[in-house]
């Protein structure tokens, strides 16, 4: 083969999907294409024994077409321009390689001349069990035996030769492949290409990792002893996407491992282990950890993806696989639970052991739950399923399925299981991640339902959460909840005035009434958005005007207190750690100097106390703090700004436009209209 010898095995061994081995490159025909030169489709014949492939390497040569296309199944599949496309044709060789049974065609040469030198590819006798049929195309192989599958029993795993990393699968996912894995998935993928619909494979890269857990077997034995096993597979789709982990303690799940090269169980295996070895701590005894890790192509046939999900992949991707069949009967989705509880998870938590399921598994099951139309089933799911949704991450999510739940079936049926899962807090572990409180969900489900019934029962829940939350202070480990928010008291005055059931009204106003007035603003703005539509004779109203007109006097005093004549004085000021200086921010006087009151060892600290004082203490005040030095003294200068006053002046005129704008709203309106005569 000359020249072109070295480094053959290697590449064209991997084009083949074979492993490195003695190949025999062998010459066979030089050929010149001159204008019009072609070849029509054919299959080439059989030129050497052992024949698997034809090598064609293009010379450097000026041209225009003269594409090789290869053919599989009547169809093209592949098309080698052998550079011209990026103008390196006339410049480098370039080759291509088909399987000796390719259907393949040479398209006419329309300018120049193409020159080819032509070799086979044949294994040696010793390696001949390898060679193809002829009369089968491997892609027609892999469809039949794919379509002969049997859909509920069967799944394939196949390793993979290459070494890869959780990024690059990540990035690429089957993209990543090279050389002989990429071969063998292109065949697969091929074939799966060509098969019904009802037979068609999912494919998945998997991570598959098995521990070994050792321990000597005696404290005077360096000899060890297995201990445990353990096992996990990280799942990626084709594209990449993380699928999530599959942790199997009990070594239960079990693969069907294709073998095309025939190796031994300890030549799959024992060239991706590490072993490290811990030694004895004082509390447990030395261990040594051995780990085998590779990664995988997994395949199953598509229409038994959620079953195959649910039994070695995650809950979450089971009953999302589920949703392409909607609507799923009511005994499937049992059939479904009972398989599922065993692995449900990410709820209520005791040291890392789950027994509820997760938000995201419960956003699918609420849209197959209205499907099935089974309330049985339903208060069933939420009773031992779904868990405590108060603070849990994410929980917003589960807002739109639980309204359409609670719309769909009878509140008599669920209602019971549904204010137990919305109205209690977590149990899961949170660190900075907690999701909405039972009171902003609760509220968010009411403030999207019909229902009456329901929405009597969720609005006296939410009263009850709103004067809990208002009331007792959050302990160390709970989320405070914001009153004032859209979440919370729009919602929840909105359905309190516009409810007939005047209870939750009587009782949200009757706590809030005993409020200070100053806290009351959020609350009657939201309510005067809704006073327009009550009878200013009807008890609702006669509340609300009641709690403005406290908020009315409240302001008065207010504007009377802060509408003064400009004045260094900022009476309110609060300056903790040293009286003086409160004294000097509630006095006339514009500055003061620290000096002898408060003195530093150098600028840098001075620099530091009058950043921190400026940032965190203008309580009731405000003033600058610049560094100084007084003969060998280093304090600060402290003066006062206007900011104060302005801010105040700014108040009275927001409070002005309050008070006149409910007065105009109660006192008013309520002078103007004549007295309803029943």
């Amino acid at each position: 083969m000359g020249f072109w010898a070295p480094g053959a095995n290697t590449k064209y061994c991997s084009a083949l999907g074979l492993r490195v081995g003695p190949i025999a490159v062998l010459f066979v025909q030089m050929l010149i294409y001159g204008e019009g030169g072609h070849f029509v489709k054919h299959q080439d014949t059989e030129k050497e024994d052992g024949m698997i492939a034809t090598l064609v390497v293009q010379l450097p040569s000026s041209h225009e077409g003269g594409d090789l296309v290869v053919y599989r199944g009547g169809k093209e599949r592949y098309r080698h321009d052998f550079g011209k496309a990026e103008g390196t044709a006339a410049f480098l060789p370039h080759y291509a390689v088909h399987y000796a049974d390719a259907q393949h065609s040479l398209e006419e040469v329309t300018k120049g001349y193409r020159l080819a030198l032509v070799y086979s590819i044949c294994l040696p006798a010793s390696m001949r069990h390898l060679e193809k049929d002829s009369n089968s195309p491997t892609s027609d192989d892999l469809a039949d035996a794919i379509s002969e599958m049997v859909v509920e029993k069967e799944s394939f795993a196949l390793l993979l030769e290459q070494e890869y990393t959780p990024k690059s699968i990540g990035s690429l996912g089957t993209g990543a492949l090279k050389h002989i894995d990429s071969a063998r998935f292109r065949a697969l993928s091929e074939a799966n290409a060509v098969i019904p619909a009802d037979k068609k494979l999912d494919f998945f890269v998997a991570k598959l990792s098995h521990k070994i857990i050792s321990c000597p077997t005696s404290m005077f034995d360096t000899d060890w002893q297995e201990a445990e096993r353990k096992q996990s597979i990280h799942w990626y789709s084709s594209s990449g996407e993380d699928l999530g982990y599959t942790r199997d303690a009990k070594v239960k799940c079990k693969l069907n491992f294709l073998n095309p090269g025939q190796a031994t169980f300890t030549q799959l295996w024992e060239p991706h282990g590490d072993s490290n070895e811990e030694p004895y701590t004082g509390n447990e005894g030395p261990t040594r950890n051995t780990k085998y890790s590779r990664f995988a192509i997994v395949a199953w046939p598509a229409v038994q993806h959620a079953e195959n999900a649910l039994k070695i992949m995650s809950v979450e991707l089971a009953v999302e696989a589920l949703m392409p069949r909607r609507p799923v009967d009511a005994a499937v989705l049992r059939t479904f639970l009972n398989v599922a509880s065993k692995k449900l998870g990410s709820g209520k938590k005791v040291w890392g052991c789950d027994d509820k399921a997760s938000v995201r598994f419960c956003r699918s099951f609420c849209e197959l739950l209205v499907d099935a139309g089974d309330p049985e089933l339903t208060r069933l799911v939420f009773t031992n399923f779904c868990p405590l949704l108060g603070e849990l991450s994410d929980n917003a999510t589960l807002i739109p399925g639980i309204t359409k739940v609670v719309q769909t079936f009878d509140w008599n049926d669920i209602g019971a299981a549904m204010l137990d899962v919305l109205g209690n807090a977590t149990n899961e572990y949170l660190e900075n991640d907690s999701g909405e409180s039972e009171l902003e969900m609760t509220l968010q489900v009411l403030d999207g339902l019909d229902d009456r019934v329901a929405l009597r029962a969720l609005l006296k829940m939410a009263v009850a959460l709103a004067i809990k939350a208002d009331t007792n202070h959050p302990g160390s480990g709970d989320k405070p909840v914001d009153l004032a928010s859209s979440k919370v008291i729009g919602i929840l005055w909105k359905h309190a005035i516009g409810s007939s059931d005047n209870g939750a009204f009587k009782t949200l106003t009757e706590h809030f009434m005993q409020k200070d007035p100053k806290e009351l603003g959020p609350m009657i703005k939201v309510c005067s958005q809704y006073v327009g539509g009550l009878d200013e004779t009807s008890e609702k109203f006669t509340a609300l005007a009641s709690t403005a007109e406290s908020r009315i006097q409240w302001l008065e005093g207010e504007i009377g207190r802060l509408d003064t004549s400009f004045s260094w004085e900022m009476p309110d000021a609060k300056f903790r750690g040293n009286r003086k200086i409160q004294e000097f921010l509630r006095g006339p006087a514009a500055s003061m100097n620290t000096a002898g009151l408060k003195s530093f060892p150098s600028l840098s600290e001075a620099r530091k106390y009058a950043a921190y004082c400026v940032r965190k203490k203008q309580n009731g005040a405000s003033f600058t703090m610049k560094p100084t030095v007084e003969g060998k003294e280093t304090c600060v200068v402290i003066s006062k700004t206007k900011k104060w006053y302005n801010d105040c002046q700014k108040k009275v005129r927001e409070y002005q436009t309050e008070m006149e704008n409910l007065k105009k709203l109660y006192q008013q309106n309520r002078a103007a209209k004549k007295p309803r005569v029943g």
